[in-house]
């Protein structure tokens, strides 16, 4: 065991979402229970990720509500009331450039996680998942190491253990549109699915960030189909194992599906969640609808019921699975920054 410690940069909220925040959880759990690192998060928002944070048993270092925020001195502040001895960022913020560069002076090591910003130039070592934008980078002037792949995904430990998938008597969908859904696509998705005219079971996942709560009720009072909603779940990996089929916003949710071997169809919030979306489709194991604002709940039907008919498609989607590499990222990074400090 070592007494190294490790600052985790990331933030949780309505508007951002949960999956950075997960994931660097994930990262966490790796580093405190198999490498024996003391771990802090600093995060800028909001309460509802800081107390999600604090019930897996990490400080939170916020800063509070401060006028004049700078975020230079806030990192600095805690890094030197820390004592860390590397920084982990998973942030699409402002957080300026120039930190980074005033960390390295400080011999402490910066890790990047997924980060599309030059900020990523003056990292020691950066992480991603194989999508294309890798290619249209300019990595002119990076003198750390890159590593990109499948196998550098970070997941929590539930889906990265081999599971045992569940035959059902008729198709279970299942939709699940992240920890908060801002855009309210739950509520495009279980309306496409009224319109489908094949037998399904539904099972609806909300988050605990979801605030369309009452929308969602309305709605509900008047749909054909039968929906199962059930709220912050702990057991998704068995719940993921006992569906035949995912509609899901693009994101984290993509790899853990993935991971269980349940095909997707994907509706993105941004164009840039598109394009990483093609890394799944390429792979034979998904079907990516694009921008949400651009698919009507017609077309989400009719592709839904288009894959519920389509036998062949469905057996060649699950043989395509196979050939997807573990995705074991958390326990490699966590290895790799314990051996780097």
């Amino acid at each position: 065991m070592n007494n190294k410690t490790i600052l985790i940069r990331c933030d949780a909220s309505h508007e951002v979402g949960f999956g950075h925040m997960m994931r660097c959880l994930a990262l966490a759990e790796e580093l405190r229970g198999n490498q024996g690192c003391k771990v802090v998060f600093a995060m800028r928002s909001a309460e509802i990720g800081f107390q999600e944070v604090r019930e897996h048993g990490y400080a939170v270092m916020t800063p509070g509500a401060a006028e004049n925020f700078n975020y230079h001195q806030w990192m600095k502040g805690i890094i030197q009331e820390t004592k860390a001895d590397a920084v982990v960022l998973d942030v699409r913020d402002d957080l300026p450039s120039d930190v980074l560069k005033d960390l390295r002076s400080g011999r402490i090591l910066i890790v990047t996680i997924d980060d599309p910003s030059d900020r990523r130039l003056d990292a020691d070592l950066a992480f991603y998942p194989p999508v294309p934008q890798l290619r249209e980078m300019n990595w002119d002037g990076f003198k750390g190491v890159l590593y990109a792949g499948w196998e550098w995904v970070i997941l929590r430990k539930e889906f990265t253990k081999t599971s045992k998938r569940i035959k059902n008597k008729r198709p279970v969908i299942l939709v699940t549109m992240g920890g908060s859904d801002p855009e309210g696509l739950t509520l495009k998705a279980v309306a496409a699915l009224d319109m489908v005219q094949q037998n399904f079971d539904a099972i609806v996942i909300l988050g605990k960030g979801f605030q369309h709560h009452e929308e969602l009720h309305e709605l509900l009072l008047k749909t054909k189909q039968c929906f199962r909603i059930q709220n912050d779940v702990q057991n998704m990996a068995e719940i993921m194992a006992g569906s035949d089929l995912a509609v899901i916003s693009f994101g984290t949710t993509a790899y853990e599906l993935s991971a269980m071997g349940v095909p997707a169809i994907y509706l993105c919030l941004t164009g840039d969640h598109s394009q990483s979306a093609s890394i799944f489709v390429n792979k034979g194991i998904a079907l990516n609808m694009g921008v949400h604002d651009s698919v009507s709940k017609m077309e989400l039907a009719n592709t839904i019921s288009r894959y519920l008919s389509d036998e062949h498609r469905r057996i060649k989607m699950a043989e395509q699975f196979k050939k997807i590499p573990k995705m074991d990222g958390a326990r490699r990074i966590a290895a790799l920054i314990s051996e780097r400090i």
